[in-house]
């Protein structure tokens, strides 16, 4: 049934909205590998980070890996790099995260019917199901190694033997390294995971001293070892730790990572906003359509997923019937949001989605309290837990249809427009395409992923390179984003001593203008090619 409902709202509509630039980063990546013949494209990928030529990715930035991609990797072998294929591949990295969650819920203690029911809650919820249309992917999709860790947990601390609990406390620490991998937010669980490491004793014995603790910092380790690896390749390209050490102080000069400039109280305001733009999808509404509205009853949603856990657990625990996994659940949460505060406004709505499965499971748990006493309850306790969970599928069911029907109106507006696709087919259509000049931020990543490589292109303003491409007889088409279109053409023109170029408008379904192709044509025969004069350089 989780599956029969998260299909529902993943495949609807499922070429919209257009393929956002993060929305494919880094599986775009895969392209490398599933076309060996493919052209120049544009690659970003942390310095010295290839592995077997410039094909196999391991560090895509300094703040997370390459995750996805191998986790995509045969999925777009299977579906292929289109937008469906795109759509296919993250849904499935979506049931993981499900599977996951139905698997620590049946671990916790509930019946497989009380598990399924809130697996389909969060399977139809737009927060969670847009995540994984938008660059919200990247850290949901990892939050199955999160869910994955709390369970071997729990698990390790019920394990009749001390060896075998051992062992869960290693994969406890593995499946979080694998997800702090994917991406570096996962860190913000760690306290909270050790201090339930180090605080509860397994059933297995009465003392077991640091081996609990140095297991699960073992599994820690080997998990995210993909930063260690990273590191050590970022360092061989560098030359020696002195140049390591500039590289990093120019990354984070340039990331700007600890410089919010938010007192405590503004931080503790923007660190909020993002937990309500986050779970009312207002954060992916306005991705998707450049307007900040949540979804409808908002406020009923917040009330139930982000009070009412916490009103449920201090209630459990009043009457003494909280025990590890539901402590564990709330306290995520908290643990992230306190140590987001470091990084104030740097952080986004994509961070903070990574709290929604974890809210879902400790409402489910918080509601189970409330019939698991050896006390007779009255029954409304229980009929309000069914109409609670009612509710919110009610929710967001009204949530998915507000999104759909703006999806069907507007396709999806600026760099999430259906124009994106648009111009991906259009090049991909073509017998002799052109080599293409992507000097705004926004396109280059999308049109690699959905013409399989089959695109030279490059994002450097380079007149000299453009003009030596021009004279092989090769077209160039460059795609104009940003500022006066037409003044920024004209001075394209000028400075490549080249005859004026064919332009091609791509709009959004309303009629606004999203971007310009501007190409102009190969020519041999052309005089202009043999004339020496140098070039202008870019302004």
């Amino acid at each position: 049934m989780v599956v029969v409902a998260y299909a529902w709202v993943a495949l609807q509509r499922i070429d919209l909205p257009g393929v956002y630039m993060d929305a494919v980063n880094p599986d775009y990546l895969t392209v490398k590998i599933l076309n060996r013949h493919h052209e120049p494209i544009v690659a970003w990928v942390l310095e010295g980070n290839y592995l077997l030529g410039d094909r196999v990715p391991v560090l895509i930035a300094l703040y997370h890996g390459s995750l996805t991609f191998w986790f995509g990797l045969p999925l777009f072998a299977l579906f292929g790099t289109t937008v469906e294929g795109l759509r296919l591949t993250h849904a499935l990295f979506g049931l993981g995260v499900l599977a996951s969650l139905y698997g620590l819920l049946l671990c916790a203690g509930l019946r497989p019917w009380q598990a399924t029911v809130t697996c389909i809650a969060l399977a139809i919820d737009p927060a969670f199901s847009y995540a994984f249309r938008t660059q919200s992917y990247i850290t949901l999709a990892a939050d199955a190694g999160l869910l994955l860790s709390v369970t071997s947990l729990v698990t390790a601390q019920r394990a009749p033997v001390l060896a075998r609990a051992c062992t869960h406390y290693f994969f406890s620490g593995y499946f979080l390294g694998v997800a702090t991998f994917g991406y570096f937010i996962f860190a913000f669980y760690l306290p909270v995971l050790l201090i339930a490491v180090a605080w509860a004793r397994p059933a297995s014995a009465r003392y077991v001293g640091w081996r609990p603790l140095a297991f699960c910092l073992a599994g820690l380790t080997v998990g995210a070892s993909g930063y260690v690896l990273g590191y050590a390749l970022v360092l061989r390209k560098a030359g020696s730790l002195s140049e390591l050490w500039a590289f990093f102080a120019e990354q984070q000069s340039t990331l700007g990572a600890f410089q919010s400039q938010l007192a405590l109280a503004d931080r503790l305001g923007f660190a909020w906003s993002m937990v309500d733009a986050t779970v009312s999808n207002a954060w992916h509404h306005a991705m998707i359509f450049g307007e900040l509205v949540p979804v409808p009853a908002s406020n009923l949603k917040m009330t139930l997923l982000v009070f009412l856990p916490y009103a449920l657990w201090l209630l459990a625990e009043w009457r003494g019937r909280a025990n590890i996994i539901h402590r564990l659940m709330v306290s995520l949460p908290v643990s992230f949001f306190a140590v987001s505060l470091a990084f104030g406004d740097r952080l986004g709505g994509h961070h903070f989605i990574t709290l929604v499965p974890i809210l879902y499971a400790a409402l489910a748990l918080g509601l189970r309290s409330l019939s698991v006493s050896n006390v007779k309850l009255p029954l409304a306790l229980p009929v309000a837990s069914y109409l609670i969970v009612a509710t919110i599928g009610g929710v967001n069911i009204a949530g998915q249809l507000a999104e759909g029907n703006k999806l069907d109106e507007t396709g999806g507006v600026g760099l999430m427009s259906d124009a994106i696709n648009r111009l991906a087919i259009d090049l991909e259509a073509m017998p002799n395409k052109p080599f293409v000049v992507f000097p705004d931020w926004g396109l280059a990543l999308p049109v690699a992923f959905l013409t399989r490589g089959s695109v030279g292109m490059t994002s450097v303003d380079d007149p000299v390179v453009v003009r030596r491409t021009l004279c092989t007889g090769r077209d160039v088409a460059v795609a104009l984003i940003e500022g006066d279109r037409t003044a920024r053409r004209n001075d394209w023109t000028k400075r490549l001593h080249w005859s004026e170029p064919e332009i091609k408008d791509y709009r959004q379904r309303d009629g606004v203008l999203v971007f310009d192709i501007v190409t102009y044509r190969g020519d041999r025969a052309r005089e202009d090619c043999l004339d020496s004069k140098p070039l202008e350089k870019p302004p």
